[in-house]
């Protein structure tokens, strides 16, 4: 009995799932939107969608699992063919564009905004901001937790390596690392 419980739970759950991933995938199909069918949403995403956003996204695009993402009103997001993002922050007050066969890996930050602030007296906006736009080439990997800022634009065929935070532009057929002076300190013998 408790087998086909646990059972009829299992199939309950997902069931469910699929209900909300059906109900969040559709928050991307706005009026303004063209969205391939073949569109994939995972689960466990938090989704900010405004009704007035923007989506176009090409053949198999892929928003695997635990994303944040918030497109305020007006704002455009773009995601070529091929492209795989995962556990990622994805910020859009302005404009994203991502091109083809990208990976968007684990962390992963884009943020096409920043706080407005004032020197003298010193004071940082809660709620204004200095929008911008951020474009990505087409065979863009990026490692774990790389931020990406706004006014910035990435080549074709980039690798940008874990922990990288990108605030100027990258030029085609680049790779950028996050170097760390390294020393090796012996072992007391």
């Amino acid at each position: 009995m408790k087998k086909v419980l646990g059972l009829i739970f299992i199939k309950l759950k997902r069931f469910a799932d699929s209900c909300i991933n059906t109900k969040n995938r559709d928050l991307f199909f706005t009026r303004k939107s063209n969205v391939h069918q073949s569109f994939t949403l995972g689960s466990d995403n938090f989704l900010d969608i405004s009704p007035e956003a923007e989506f176009q996204f090409g053949k198999n695009v892929v928003i695997n699992q635990s994303n944040f993402i918030t497109v305020k009103a007006n704002a455009k997001i773009s995601i070529d063919d091929e492209t795989y993002i995962t556990r990622a922050t994805i910020s859009c007050l302005g404009e994203i564009k991502i091109g083809k066969n990208c990976i968007l890996g684990e962390g992963m930050k884009i943020f096409d905004h920043n706080h407005q602030y004032t020197k003298n007296p010193f004071s940082v906006s809660k709620t204004d901001f200095n929008i911008g736009k951020v474009t990505m080439g087409d065979n863009v990997w990026t490692g774990a937790n790389v931020t990406i800022l706004k006014d910035v634009n990435i080549g074709n065929n980039v690798i940008i390596g874990a922990g990288c935070v990108i605030y100027k532009d990258i030029p085609d057929n680049s790779i950028i690392v996050n170097k760390q002076d390294q020393k090796t300190i012996p072992a007391n013998t």
